[in-house]
C-alpha cells in the first residue's frame, strides 16, 4: 500500500501524542507499521557526549535499547557519519545516504548489534539540529527487507514539520504541568492554608494544608465547593469578604480584606485572607480563570521546620533533631527525654551539644531561635 496514503491518519494521531509519552509511542507504532519498518524511535543525541537518548519508541527490545543507550550510542554510524553534521532541521534521508551499506557491515555497530535487532536499514528525519545537539525520528528495517527509498521519503517529508509543532506543544505542555506541580509543591509546604476561587466564589484548587484544616469542621467547612463559616455573623463577613474580591477582580467593587473566623474548639479564630486576582480573559468557554485567592492562618500554630531543614540548618544529627522539635513543641526536657527513652544525663548531655551548634544557652532562648530563624513561608 502506498505509505502516502497513511498520512492524515498519522497526523490525527500524532496531534494526539503530545503531553503523553504512550501517546507518542502509540504515534510511533503506526508510523513504523506504516513504512512497514521494524523499530521507530525519538532520538535525542548529544554530539560532544555521544549519547543517545530513547526519548520515545515501538517496537523495540527493552535490550537492545538498554544495550544502545548504554553503549552503542556512542558507535551510531549514522549518527557521527560527517554527512549527518552537514543535515539541518526538517531534513529527510535514508541510512545508504550517509553511509555505504557495504562500509555499514564492516562496523561492530553493525556486526554486533544493528543486525542482531533490525537496524539495519534506516530512514529519518531530523526534528532539531544544533553543533551540540540532535533530536531525530527515525524508523529501522532488517536486513531482510528492502532500503527505504522514494515513497517512503516523501511520505517522512511531509510529516516532519507537523513532528516539529508536536514536539513543540510537548514540551509546553509539559513546562506547564511540572509549573504547575512546583507551585502546588510551593503552597503545600507554606504555614498557612491556601484555596483558590473562581468568579462565582467556588473553590477550585485547595493545598493539602487547606484539606486538612477543612476536613476538621471546626468553625470553617466547605459546602457545595464554597467556604462557609460555622457563626452566622463570620459566615456573612466571609461571604462579604469573598464577594468583594470577586468584585474587585472583575474590575469593580471593593475587597474587605481580613476577616477572623470563630472555632468550635475554642482556640484563638482563624485568620482569613481574601485576596482579588485580575482575572485573565479565556478563549475556551466554560474555562474560568482564578478570580480570588483564600488564605487562612492558625495563630496558634507554630512554624516548627522539618528534620531536613534543622539538620540543613544547624548540623545537627537525627537524634539532636528530634530532641530540638521536642522542646520547641513545648516539652520540657523531662518530658521529651522521656518520650525518647532518654536518660536524665544523656539527655541533659544531648541539650549541652544542641546549644553548642545552635549558639543558644537556654532552653526559652533555643526555642526562639529556631523559630525565629524557620525557613517557612
Amino acid at each position: 500500500m502506498d505509505p502516502g496514503s497513511h498520512l492524515f491518519g498519522l497526523i490525527q494521531q500524532l496531534y494526539a501524542a503530545p503531553g503523553s509519552v504512550d501517546g507518542w509511542s502509540t504515534f510511533l507504532d503506526r508510523l513504523r507499521a506504516s513504512l512497514h519498518g521494524s523499530t521507530a524511535h525519538l532520538i535525542s543525541h548529544d554530539l560532544q557526549s555521544r549519547h543517545g537518548d530513547m526519548a520515545a519508541t515501538a517496537g523495540a527490545d527493552r535490550g537492545a535499547l538498554t544495550q544502545y543507550q548504554e553503549y552503542w550510542s556512542a558507535f551510531d554510524a549514522w549518527a557521527y557519519s560527517p554527512k549527518h553534521a552537514q543535515l539541518g532541521s526538517g531534513a529527510v534521508t535514508v541510512g545508504d545516504s550517509l553511509v555505504d551499506h557495504t562500509q555499514l557491515q564492516r562496523t561492530a555497530f553493525y556486526a554486533d548489534f544493528a543486525r542482531h535487532y533490525d537496524l539495519v536499514r534506516i530512514i529519518g528525519g531530523v526534528i532539531e539540529a544544533s553543533p551540540a545537539a540532535a533530536s531525530v525520528l527515525s524508523i529501522s528495517r532488517s536486513e531482510r527487507q528492502e532500503p527505504f527509498a522514494g515513497a517512503e521519503v516523501t511520505l517522512l517529508n511531509a510529516l516532519v514539520p507537523h513532528v516539529q509543532r508536536a514536539l513543540q506543544l510537548h514540551r509546553r505542555l509539559v513546562e506547564s504541568r511540572a509549573a504547575a506541580h512546583n507551585l502546588a509543591v510551593v503552597l503545600d509546604r507554606s504555614a498557612r492554608a491556601v484555596l483558590f476561587l473562581d468568579a462565582s466564589g467556588r473553590i477550585t484548587f485547595m493545598t493539602d494544608a487547606a484539606s486538612r484544616l477543612l476536613t476538621r469542621h471546626d468553625g470553617l467547612s466547605v459546602e457545595r465547593r464554597e467556604l462557609w463559616a460555622s457563626n452566622m455573623a463570620d459566615r456573612t463577613r466571609l461571604r462579604a469578604a469573598i464577594s468583594g474580591a470577586l468584585s474587585t477582580s472583575s474590575g469593580s467593587g471593593c475587597a474587605t480584606g481580613v476577616v477572623t473566623v470563630d472555632r468550635h474548639s475554642g482556640r484563638r479564630p482563624w485568620i482569613v485572607l481574601v485576596s482579588p486576582v485580575t482575572r485573565q480573559r479565556t478563549p475556551f468557554p466554560g474555562i474560568e480563570s482564578t478570580a480570588a485567592i483564600v488564605f487562612v492562618k492558625d495563630p496558634e500554630r507554630m512554624a516548627i521546620p522539618d528534620h531536613a531543614t534543622l539538620q540543613a540548618m544547624f548540623g545537627l544529627t537525627p537524634a539532636e533533631v528530634k530532641l530540638t522539635r521536642l522542646l520547641v513543641e513545648g516539652c520540657t526536657l523531662q518530658q521529651a527525654g522521656t518520650q525518647l527513652g532518654l536518660q536524665r544525663e544523656t539527655a541533659r548531655s544531648r541539650l549541652k551539644t544542641i546549644f553548642e551548634k545552635t549558639g543558644t544557652h537556654r532552653q526559652a532562648e533555643l526555642v526562639l531561635h529556631v523559630l525565629s530563624a524557620s525557613p517557612v513561608i
